[in-house]
Formats: C-alpha cells, sequence, structure tokens
C-alpha cells in the first residue's frame, strides 16, 4: 500500500474514534426554576333580574298587552332591567338591543298592516346604565370592565311605542288592527 492509503486510513480511523468519544466531553449545562402560577378567565354575562318587565301607558298606568285597546295619542312603555357582569383586566364589550321587530300577524288584514305602520314609525329603544364602566348613548353602550371589573350593574331596557295622532280621520284605517312585538334580545359582545 502507498503512504498515501495508509495515510488516508489513519486519518479515517482518527476521525472515529475522536467521533465515537464526543459524547465523553464535557458540556456546560445549567438550569434555573420558573414560578409557575394559575391562569382564570374573566367573564361577560348579561341576565334579568328575575322582576317581569311593565307595560305602562302615558298616564303611567300598568297595562296588559293582551286586552290593551290601543288609540290614537296613547303612548306604550315597557320597562326591565337586566345584570350586567364583566370582570377581566382588559375586557371591553358593546351593550345593545336587536331590532325591536313590530311585525303584522302571519294572515296580516290592511288594518293590520297600517297599525305595524304608524307603530314602527316612532318606536324607540332605550338602555340605561348608571355606572361609570358603562359609557356611551342608547342604544348602543360600550364596557369596559377594568381592573377589578363589574357585577350585576342594572341596565334599564325601556321601549316606546307611541301611536301617534294624526289628522282627523288619517289614522281610520289602523281600525281593529293587530300588531305583534317579538320579544328582543339584549346582546353583550366582547369587543377587545
Amino acid at each position: 500500500m502507498n503512504k498515501l492509503a495508509k495515510g488516508a486510513i489513519a486519518g479515517a480511523a482518527g476521525l472515529v474514534l475522536l467521533l465515537g468519544g464526543a459524547g465523553t466531553f464535557a458540556f456546560w449545562n445549567s438550569t434555573a426554576a420558573v414560578t409557575g402560577g394559575t391562569i382564570s378567565a374573566g367573564n361577560l354575562v348579561v341576565t334579568d333580574d328575575g322582576a317581569a318587565g311593565v307595560w305602562t301607558d302615558q298616564n303611567g298606568a300598568t297595562v296588559n298587552l293582551s286586552t290593551y285597546k290601543i288609540v290614537p295619542g296613547d303612548t306604550l312603555t315597557y320597562t326591565d332591567t337586566l345584570l350586567v357582569t364583566a370582570v377581566g383586566q382588559n375586557l371591553e364589550a358593546t351593550l345593545g338591543l336587536t331590532s325591536n321587530a313590530i311585525h303584522t300577524p302571519a294572515s296580516p288584514t290592511a288594518a293590520d298592516t297600517a297599525l305595524v305602520g304608524y307603530l314602527t314609525a316612532n318606536t324607540t329603544v332605550d338602555l340605561a346604565a348608571n355606572d361609570p364602566a358603562i359609557s356611551g348613548t342608547s342604544p348602543n353602550y360600550t364596557i369596559t370592565a377594568g381592573a377589578s371589573g363589574i357585577t350585576d350593574v342594572p341596565v334599564v331596557v325601556t321601549v316606546t311605542v307611541p301611536f301617534p295622532y294624526g289628522t282627523a280621520g288619517s289614522n281610520n284605517d289602523a281600525k281593529l288592527g293587530t300588531a305583534v312585538l317579538d320579544d328582543m334580545a339584549v346582546n353583550l359582545s366582547q369587543i377587545q
């Protein structure tokens, strides 16, 4: 064998020995403990306060919608209180109402359609809250929970359904009409 081949074999054998012994070299290593903790989620909820909402007329008298007959000049107002809870360091949410769906019955008459037209033209839905964490204007509010959050903050929902006066005889087409007021939902949605 020539010297070059013998040198190559010897070099390869030396490299194999070095690689085989690599596990015996000392590598520095160190560890440190990192403190763990508990992560807790916040909360965002709107609930009914348990008391039934109340319908009143323009004189403040309580009315039963199933027996009350509205006439031009009447204004019916529904008031209910809901409770808002918002807990979370950076939690922001909006509070608003779905549309006030006043519509005709399933098989509407001309009077039903006319009455719905008069009522929907002026119906308003309002939210009122007296807490610094709830800001904005009706019908949509912004809730900023802050570090301590808010729990069971009362929010008053008011639906006002006026049947306006018209000129003499102008509302006659709504006589004996029926309008259906759907349930409305208060929507509390996180924005941050």
